[in-house]
């Protein structure tokens, strides 16, 4: 399975009792849509964007060009997908409490690391090279565009740091540095493989975002 989200083979969970079953059909709509995803994520993983062709997404994925189009419209709407898994695991792993806990060093170290770990995931660098690719191409930017990549982060941001008086223009101001920051070092280690004094860079990070977050 490529999503967490999906994964357990339910459906969406009602306000009146546990989700039920997903039926024999939905199940395997389900499970389409996942290998088209994850046939988008490994192309682009084994050779960049360009790579991840509409006959190639379509063999990898096991079907025909025309069945991927019949679960997404478009090549767009697959790429949609993907960014949406995503913000989807960024969301998962910033949920975790374990990130509330602890002094405000702690929180920080804990916040920093689990930003790199997600920037790891594969998922994340397909996004990435997606972004890069498709720049200025999208006719409008995809539904709750600004929602899902810019305010969800800093939700979680003011969360972890909830003690921390953080107006909006800090709160970015430290969001824009982190995530720079570490794309940047993802970026590397992408071209690189594996980057140098990697555990010292974080290190410094963590410095810089504790004194951010201590600035009056």
């Amino acid at each position: 399975m490529c999503s967490d989200a999906v994964a357990g083979k339910r459906r969406k969970a009602s306000p009146e009792g546990p989700a039920a079953p997903l039926g024999k059909q939905a199940l395997k709509t389900q499970r389409t849509r996942e290998r088209i995803i994850s046939a988008v994520i490994s192309l682009i993983k084994e050779g960049g964007y360009s790579h991840a062709s509409s006959s190639r997404i379509a063999e990898r994925a096991g079907i025909t060009w025309g069945a991927a189009q019949h679960h997404f419209g478009n090549k767009e709407e697959i790429l949609d997908a993907v960014m949406n898994l995503a913000h989807e695991r960024f969301a998962q792993r910033m949920a975790d409490p374990a990130l509330r806990a602890g002094s405000l060093a702690q929180r920080v170290e804990g916040f920093l690391e689990t930003m790199w770990a997600h920037y790891q995931d594969d998922a994340y660098l397909a996004m990435l090279e997606i972004l890069l690719a498709t720049r200025g191409f999208h006719e409008e930017a995809p539904p709750n565009w600004e929602d899902r990549f810019s305010r969800d982060p800093l939700v979680s941001l003011r969360e972890i740091f909830a003690d921390v008086k953080l107006d909006e223009a800090r709160a970015r101001e430290i969001l824009t540095f982190a995530h720079c920051f570490l794309t940047g070092l993802t970026i590397e280690r992408v071209f690189e493989q594996k980057v140098r004094n990697t555990q010292r860079y974080l290190q410094r990070i963590q410095q810089t975002v504790l004194a951010m977050l201590k600035e009056p």
